[in-house]
């Protein structure tokens, strides 16, 4: 059997006129909500947030004095993104990029003093070959290892 459909908004409007009533507030949970917002979970202060919203949309002749500094406190308090910056935050950053500043150059001196690859071309037997080709090749008649045949060949 179906409904009538007039009903269904009947219960529906009814439904939506209980939920949007606005509950007071007792004065014991405004009372000094400047230090206990930080605790509150996030669904009260939602909560309080959305009964002093309505409360507001009255006479503001009607809201209580704990109502109207708790209305100002979450419209302006110093919470949240309008929080004051922890002043000495400069000095944890300037530390910890020191600390990690610190901890690469170590870690960079220690890779270039122990992590040195042996070198196949530093070695006398290459540099011997290496010498006895740039001779052959007559590279560098001027400073190189020919220089010195080219000047014992002209003297």
């Amino acid at each position: 059997m179906a409904r009538p459909t007039a009903t269904l908004a009947a219960v529906a409007q009814r439904r939506a006129a209980s939920t949007l009533t606005p509950v007071s507030l007792s004065s014991a949970a405004l009372n000094n909500i400047e230090s206990r917002w930080y605790k509150l979970p996030e669904c009260e202060k939602g909560a309080i947030a959305d009964v002093l919203a309505e409360a507001q949309k009255g006479d503001w002749k009607k809201l209580t004095l704990e109502q109207k500094r708790a209305a100002y406190w979450i419209a302006y308090g110093q919470y949240g993104a309008r929080a004051g910056i922890d002043p000495t935050l400069k000095y944890k950053v300037a530390g910890w990029v020191s600390f990690y500043t610190g901890v690469g150059l170590v870690a960079w001196y220690w890779w270039i003093n122990n992590m040195k690859p042996e070198l196949r071309t530093t070695t006398p037997e290459w540099i011997e070959a290496t010498k006895e080709k740039d001779i052959e090749q007559q590279r560098n008649p001027f400073t190189g290892p020919f220089a010195e045949v080219r000047k014992a060949n002209k003297a």
